[in-house]
């Protein structure tokens, strides 16, 4: 891993947007042939891989407008933090890179955002990250000299960090003002990786001190799969396109949390299938609203209608990414959403008719996206042009892993 760190170090000094995104193939490939671990190392490298190649995907969006050697680097150090984050395995390394991540999102939010509020945005989303994560940092140092008070304050002022992180329901304001500001890149990474720190923290500390999470996790867990089901239903009175996708990532992520407290081993592959899945899906959505905002300059679930009469392909991804974010086969998701939903069961089997019911709304907002967005007729009689062949080759780099995996589920197996 060493040699990773020093050949991403070398390609900051040569400042070559293709040079970067080769070396990340080269690395990518080097990182894919050592995939022989378990447990730890496999979590691990499996979200080294993922920010790989998503980063790599935030590169091939870039607009040739807005390829400055300012955005590279900040790329770059996006990169380097989000690989601390996984690789590093003292828990105070763990959190300096945990909040250095943030530090890079927030310059792309206010370097390349849309509109003025996205200053407003980032300072919910820093004093949101920092505040909460304050109180991980005291108990970090406690940890370090093996003391570990009981009670319900010290399981929160531990955890509540990685809440803010994943987003959990009631926690959340942050991430929706996030990604209706952001440009498409930083809401690909946002959602694709960023999203994903909560939830491999949570596994992190778990190594330690799983019984003491297990013990104090009953009501998060009932919250958390009730608080999805509210946002399936806030999902349905949205018409900016992209705080639908915020909120479908919030749900998704919701029942993500509820697995990963139950401390069992199938909620734990769930979570990571889960994850997995949703960084390819929720990434490739924001991707092609993007490029979909690029050709008619709005996002309103309203005035972006009749695409299927008028750009055929654009149509032709957008379901192909609803059909995945609904968790339709042969999705990732899919089989991670079986199993989380099997773990919250087998806690607590009356959980079921709020499963049953998460199940059904969170399928429901991807089919009202998608035929609301894509059907009927336009507005107006517009002339577009047609999605590009790099441009579908980005939606084809999201989809294909998304849909392959399943072949294979032994790869995300602890």
């Amino acid at each position: 891993m060493l040699d990773v760190f020093l050949a991403i170090l070398f390609v900051v000094v040569i400042k070559d947007w293709f040079i970067v995104s080769y070396s990340m193939i080269l690395y990518m490939v080097y990182l894919f042939f050592s995939f022989n671990d378990s447990g730890e190392g496999l979590l691990k490298l499996v979200f080294i891989l993922l920010s790989l190649w998503l980063v790599n995907m935030m590169l091939m969006s870039v607009p040739v407008i807005l390829k400055t050697t300012d955005l590279l680097i900040i790329f770059i150090w996006l990169l380097l933090s989000l690989v601390s984050v996984f690789y590093v395995e003292t828990l105070i390394l763990f959190y300096l890179s945990f909040e250095m991540s943030v530090i890079p999102i927030l310059l792309i939010l206010f370097g390349w955002g849309y509109q003025p509020d996205r200053l407003e945005a980032g300072f919910y989303m820093l004093i949101y990250t920092v505040f909460f994560s304050l109180p991980l940092l005291l108990k970090i140092f406690y940890l370090e000299y093996s003391v570990l008070t009981s009670g319900s304050l010290s399981f929160f002022m531990i955890i509540m960090a990685f809440l803010v992180k994943i987003p959990m329901a009631g926690l959340h304001y942050w991430l929706p003002r996030a990604h209706v500001e952001a440009p498409v890149f930083g809401s690909m990474i946002l959602a694709g990786v960023m999203l994903k720190l909560g939830g491999y923290g949570i596994f992190k500390v778990s190594l330690m001190i799983g019984d003491f999470i297990f013990k104090n996790s009953q009501t998060l867990i009932v919250f958390s799969v009730l608080g999805g089901l509210i946002f399936s239903g806030v999902c349905f009175v949205q018409s900016d396109m992209k705080l639908l996708i915020a909120y479908s990532s919030i749900v998704h992520m919701s029942i993500v949390l509820s697995g990963l407290l139950t401390m069992r081993e199938l909620g734990l592959n769930g979570s990571l299938m889960m994850m997995v899945g949703h960084g390819f899906c929720s990434s490739g959505l924001f991707c092609v609203l993007g490029l979909t905002y690029n050709r008619t300059m709005t996002r309103s679930i309203i005035m972006n209608k009749g695409f299927i009469l008028i750009i055929p392909i654009c149509s032709l991804w957008w379901f192909l990414f609803c059909s995945s974010n609904l968790s339709f086969p042969p999705c990732l998701n899919l089989s991670g959403e079986l199993f989380l939903f099997l773990s919250v069961i087998m806690y607590n089997s009356s959980m079921y008719f709020f499963l049953a019911m998460f199940g059904v709304m969170s399928s429901l907002y991807s089919v009202y996206l998608f035929s609301f967005s894509q059907q009927s007729f336009s507005w107006e009689f517009y002339s577009f042009k047609s999605f590009s062949l790099q441009e579908s080759l980005l939606l084809f780099l999201h989809w294909v892993p998304l849909n392959i995996i399943i072949l294979d589920l032994s790869i995300l197996q602890f």
